[in-house]
């Protein structure tokens, strides 16, 4: 056996021997030097744009765009973050959030700190329609807007398949993902336009531009996908017009929407991912502005489709296996409690697993 391996080996290589020492041969050798080379320069080239990008690039002087930003979800997390770095730059802000109190604690704390000029704007942005963006508008009147940060998002509570999903959340994570940002660039892109300059951030996820799919979470990830196509085609539109539109796709952040506590590598607090996102306001059309994410995203790309699927599917599986874990543990409490305290109280906990038997 070795010894036919053996002659099967020398046969090939003097049959190589031979074509190499032929014209075509020659040819063959060149060619395939001058692919090897091409690749060597484009993975240096692509090495070098990366560090470029994400680390020495600086970023734009934004407050040529205009005087005044605009910011939805401004009084937690990416949206509270985002509003800081914007005062940093000089520019004043219009906070858009649903809660009052929020909102003037920190506009104050922003006038306080950075001595800009702020305006509020309280405003269910689920209940989206008519008598909501004409007030948004009217709070907008007679200021030179020179960017907008559509940052106010919506999920689930947890993975879910679609059919188990109430319906109210899936009107309210289409109206605050996708109806909102379209109609508040609407709105602001007509000053835009006419100056010849602006920029509109819509803040994407990696659950729609970095993951091929995104199982038992497709209504978010759905909108998601259309804020990233929204952003690339409007671009197109405007910029011809001094106008960007960009996605900035962020893959986990440690927020209230992530339930991440603690940041990490891998999921920076949001005043580290707010600081990498403004640097790269008005630059690519839809990318990942915080490097890890950058790294994270190269990865996927290089990695089968299949392969990603199945392993998204698994953790979504996960989490949700979790949620229903601690409502059992939840419904268990509760039925002690009720046991303790009498007949009377067992309403809930009967609610609790009566919801336990039609999502399982």
């Amino acid at each position: 056996m070795a010894s036919i391996v053996a002659d099967t080996v020398d046969a090939l290589h003097a049959r190589l021997q031979s074509l190499l020492s032929q014209p075509a041969g020659t040819a063959i050798t060149a060619l395939a030097l001058a692919l090897l080379a091409l690749s060597l320069l484009r993975f240096v080239a692509g090495v070098l744009g990366f560090i470029y990008a994400y680390f020495l690039r600086p970023g734009r002087n934004l407050k040529s765009y205009g005087a005044w930003a605009v910011v939805t979800g401004a009084t937690d997390g990416i949206g509270k973050a985002y509003c800081v770095e914007l005062a940093k730059k000089g520019l004043n802000i219009v906070l858009i959030s649903r809660t009052q109190s929020k909102l003037e604690a920190v506009a104050a704390e922003l006038e306080e700190v950075y001595g800009v000029h702020t305006r509020v704007v309280a405003a269910d942005l689920s209940k989206a329609g008519p008598e909501m963006f004409t007030k948004i508008g009217a709070a907008l009147e007679g200021l030179e807007v020179g960017l907008l940060v559509n940052n106010a998002g919506l999920s689930y509570d947890h993975p879910e398949y679609l059919d188990q999903v109430a319906e109210q959340d899936v009107y309210d994570v289409v109206a605050v993902n996708a109806l909102v940002p379209t109609m508040l660039a609407r709105m602001v892109l007509g000053g835009m336009r006419e100056r010849g300059r602006g920029a509109i951030v819509n803040i994407g996820s990696g659950a729609a531009t970095v993951i091929p799919s995104s199982p038992l979470l497709a209504v978010y990830a759905g909108t998601k996908a259309y804020v990233d196509c929204f952003s690339r085609s409007l671009d197109g539109e405007y910029a011809p017009l001094g106008v960007r539109v960009q996605n900035q796709a962020p893959m986990f952040v440690a927020t209230k929407m992530s339930k991440i506590r603690r940041p990490r590598l891998d999921a920076p607090g949001p005043d580290t991912w707010a600081a990498a996102a403004v640097r790269q306001i008005g630059r690519e059309t839809s990318l990942t502005p915080y490097w890890f994410h950058g790294l994270q995203h190269v990865m996927v790309r290089s990695a089968p489709v299949w392969l990603i699927n199945r392993q998204v599917m698994g953790i979504h599986q996960g989490l949700r296996a979790r949620y229903y874990s601690k409502l059992a543990r939840t419904a268990a409490a509760a039925v002690n409690a009720s046991g303790a305290a009498g007949e009377g109280d067992e309403a809930p906990a009967t609610d609790i697993k009566r919801e336990l038997r039609r999502r399982k």
